[in-house]
């Protein structure tokens, strides 16, 4: 992955910006093309986490969406519902 643009919340501890670069970074193997591009935000509302990521691809954008009670939780949370999406890319392109 080329790039990845981590924003944290002011409430968000500093180790969360590892974390997420490292577990989000990781997801370029499940892509059906190079990601040219990462953006993850975490930001707090009281007691609820929410984590927004984004990946570019050459042709396609790849949202996902997430909320709980820790850091990891949602970095885990979107991560997971990215591979999910970046996997059913390939399946469509495989079946085309």
């Amino acid at each position: 992955m080329d790039y990845i643009q981590v924003s944290l919340a002011e409430a968000i501890p500093e180790q969360a910006r590892d974390y997420a670069s490292d577990r989000i970074g990781s997801l370029d193997r499940y892509a059906p093309d190079r990601v040219d591009f990462a953006w993850v935000n975490l930001t707090s509302d009281k007691s609820v986490i929410h984590a927004h990521a984004r990946l570019d691809l050459k042709w396609v954008e790849v949202q996902a969406y997430a909320e709980g009670d820790t850091v990891t939780e949602v970095i885990d949370l979107v991560r997971e519902r990215m591979r999910r999406q970046l996997v059913s890319m390939q399946n469509v392109l495989a079946h085309n």
